[in-house]
């Protein structure tokens, strides 16, 4: 059965005064950051059903798991194992990475045993899960992704950097791995007055230079003056998604979305090891656990098309696939045994119907569960939707 969803709206300040209150038409002023579409605790969808209204959707799924989830992703999983998102980013994001699931689960587990309350503000592991993610643009949408190459950091600091210091952040001869890392690592630790002189330095040059990573440096030293982090830019690979591409963002790699509004969907967890650009704790011995100190190419994922007209985002994970439905001018048609699913409708109309069932009508930032093992079901619009399931 085809069930709308009624989900839950964070403020973070880090939001956007404008994308989901377009989205939703709501006259909301303040920042808006997030729309979740699941069963994390922190973020519990509701669906309505005929007997019983607004039911959390993780108390369904627990009535009929096996129904509801489909056998693979109950015997795999035991529950849905994505959360799904609007991310609206107004200002920038901390720069962050997520663990591992066994650093998730070890880190989970040891704090629990120190006794440190959930919400706590020196709490690193809010669940024992892991959180890979892919964002997709939805507005042009600029985020740092995984460290620049030690060739290419040592281009940007020495136009700036005295060369003591910077033999001292990049020695030479050291491979990429621990080159990163001892760079990472110098730079965070860096005295205060080290770290002030140095970005100084930096946004001095920065100033002068018509390049999209100095106009972000700039950008965060206006948001966060004096945080050291905002040399990132100098050191992350700074990009601008267009509409329609996508990011995959593995475990323990450091990345911060910095503006755009975007579908973001991950594994269902809400774990965050931060680095920089925030006033919440961080922890920089657990961060660096965690980090992957290794220069990755960005790859911009784009859709392919599938069989029945709809177009996916393929990535390594086996939590979570991201589809774009694009129903203006044609109908899509879910095949029987579809996976459990969520559908959340962008643009216009879009309507969802089942063989012998209910038909469901969805305006932009509206959502339905879709049970899995169901009969067939047709999406039609005039209008455009994005979809989270488990991939087959």
């Amino acid at each position: 059965m085809i069930m709308k969803m009624k989900n839950l709206i964070q403020d973070y300040p880090w939001g956007s005064d404008s994308y989901l209150q377009n989205l939703l038409n709501l006259d909301e002023k303040g920042p808006l950051a997030e729309l979740w579409m699941g069963v994390h605790p922190r973020g519990m969808s509701k669906v309505d059903l005929p007997d019983a209204p607004e039911t959390p959707l993780a108390d369904l799924i627990a009535q009929n798991p096996e129904g509801h989830l489909g056998k693979n992703v109950f015997e795999t999983f035991g529950s849905l194992p994505y959360l799904f998102k609007f991310l609206a980013a107004g200002e920038p994001l901390s720069i962050q990475a997520h663990p591992n699931k066994r650093q998730a689960e070890e880190g989970f587990a040891a704090e629990n045993r120190a006794g440190v309350p959930l919400d706590a503000f020196n709490r690193n592991y809010k669940d024992d899960n892991h959180k890979p993610e892919i964002v997709c643009a939805i507005t042009d949408y600029w985020a740092m992704k995984g460290f620049r190459t030690i060739e290419a950091i040592r281009d940007y600091f020495s136009c700036f950097c005295p060369d003591d210091l910077l033999q001292r952040l990049l020695p030479a001869g050291s491979d990429e791995e621990e080159g990163l890392r001892h760079f990472f690592i110098t730079l965070m630790n860096m005295e205060d007055k080290g770290k002030k002189n140095l970005l100084t330095a930096g946004l001095s040059w920065c100033e002068s230079r018509d390049d999209d990573a100095c106009r972000w440096v700039l950008k965060l030293q206006d948001k966060y003056p004096g945080d050291i982090s905002v040399l990132a830019p100098l050191y992350l690979n700074t990009l601008c998604l267009k509409p329609g591409e996508a990011l995959y963002l593995p475990a323990g790699e450091l990345h911060a979305y910095l503006q755009g509004f975007g579908m973001e969907l991950m594994a269902n967890s809400d774990n965050v090891l931060r680095g920089g650009l925030t006033p919440k704790f961080m922890d920089l011995k657990e961060l660096e656990k965690t980090l992957l100190f290794e220069a990755f190419p960005v790859h911009i994922i784009k859709p392919e098309p599938a069989a029945d007209g709809s177009r996916v985002y393929k990535t390594e994970s086996r939590e979570f696939e991201l589809v774009y439905l694009d129903c203006e001018n044609r109908t899509i048609a879910l095949k029987k045994d579809y996976p459990v699913s969520i559908l959340a409708a962008l643009e216009g109309h879009i309507t969802i119907s089942e063989d012998g069932g209910r038909s469901l009508t969805l305006t932009s930032g509206e959502s339905c569960f879709l049970p899995a093992g169901s009969p067939q079901r047709l999406i039609q619009g005039p209008g455009t939707a994005f979809l989270a399931r488990v991939p087959e």
